[in-house]
């Protein structure tokens, strides 16, 4: 019977780590392709921008800048990361955007760097079709 149960606390400890590692990999795995949906987004400002001459309004948030853009390689503009928060868009007058992922909590905080790339709370932000805030 004590077998059992040392060999029963081991699987539960094993399992344990083996979850938690599940969970980062999500999260990493989330945090790339919001910065993918990101860069696919900027292309589309830039090419608005490019046809118009000014940039996609800013007043109706991610919402107005799906129907500005309206799809990207057939597929709908993504209006949110891979959390399901929006993504933030600003715009200036002197023609400058800029595309926020709020991360994992979706609450505006400090912003992600190399150092701490692994902290899945932190904002990622492009500016101008570049990244500012990234975890690379």
């Amino acid at each position: 019977m004590v077998e059992l149960t040392v060999v029963l606390a081991l699987l539960a400890v094993i399992l344990c780590i083996a979850v938690v590692g599940l969970v980062s990999l999500v999260d990493r795995s989330r945090q790339r392709a919001t910065m993918a949906d990101m860069r696919a987004v900027a292309k589309g400002i830039e090419a608005y921008a490019a046809s118009r001459g000014f940039l996609p309004d800013d007043a109706s948030g991610s919402a107005g800048l799906r129907a500005a853009l309206g799809s990207l390689g057939g597929r709908p503009v993504p209006t949110s990361d891979r959390w399901r928060h929006p993504f933030r868009y600003r715009r200036d007058g002197a023609g400058n955007y800029t595309l926020a992922s709020l991360g994992k909590d979706g609450i505006d905080g400090d912003d992600i760097s190399v150092a701490t790339r692994d902290d899945y709370f932190r904002d990622i932000v492009l500016v101008n079709g570049r990244f500012t805030a990234a975890p690379e």
